[in-house]
């Protein structure tokens, strides 16, 4: 499956002598003012710091190399769940299901799961490990693999991505007004909460429909 293209590193400005080279648009989330005073010590208490990694926006370099490192974890987790279904049955196969669908990941939606919520395709929480092929299904007890996207679950998701975008889009405006950005920062955490929900919800379904195909196949026997 892919995941749409992957967005296109910029070239870095050149620093002028003395100082560091910082990419331009790895931009910090919470500007340098906004850590002076008593904003400044609520984002402290709640575990930010100025220049930590949690307070550096995604960047074009940092999605691919992130997207890289997931993709790399995947692999490895899909090798090692292959070994063990062989090793329980002989032929056994299984492919990786992404349950927030591939057409999620490319456009708005994709950039916005990325480089807003800092939520990736290949992640545990997104990925779901399904019967390559009916004996497989029968012989292990795992839902079969859809062999592509799940209507449903598409159209689904994209309400959803379209409903969370337009409601963490608010709550920045609300926080640049306010500079109230540590309630923006709750209410992203809060989205990405949501996100993994809305997946391990489809996780289910395809669990249960699984079980009730599987029970419906043994009253008719």
């Amino acid at each position: 499956m892919s995941f749409g293209k992957r967005p296109v590193t910029p070239p870095l400005a050149t620093a002028p002598p003395g100082e560091a080279a910082n990419p331009p648009s790895r931009r910090k989330v919470f500007p340098d003012e906004i850590w002076q005073g008593q904003t400044g010590e609520l984002l402290r208490q709640l575990g930010f710091s100025p220049d930590d990694e949690s307070n550096l926006a995604p960047n074009a370099a940092s999605v691919n190399a992130r997207m890289e490192h997931g993709r790399a974890l995947m692999e490895a987790r899909h090798a090692q769940a292959q070994r063990n279904a062989q090793g329980a049955v002989t032929g056994a196969k299984l492919r990786p299901f992404y349950l927030i669908p591939d057409p999620c990941w490319n456009g708005a939606s994709g950039i916005f799961l990325k480089m807003t919520l800092e939520l990736y395709p290949y992640d545990d929480w997104n990925v779901m490990f399904l019967a390559a092929n009916e004996r497989t299904a029968r012989m292990l007890d795992i839902a079969l693999h859809p062999n592509g996207n799940v209507p449903a679950y598409v159209a689904a998701a994209e309400r959803f991505m379209a409903d969370a975008q337009w409601s963490l889009s608010n709550a920045h405006d609300e926080a640049l007004r306010t500079q109230d950005f540590a309630a923006y920062e709750i209410a992203r955490d809060e989205t990405r909460s949501r996100v993994k929900e809305l997946a391990a919800g489809f996780a289910r379904q395809i669990a249960d429909a699984w079980e009730n195909r599987r029970e419906r196949a043994e009253s008719a026997s």
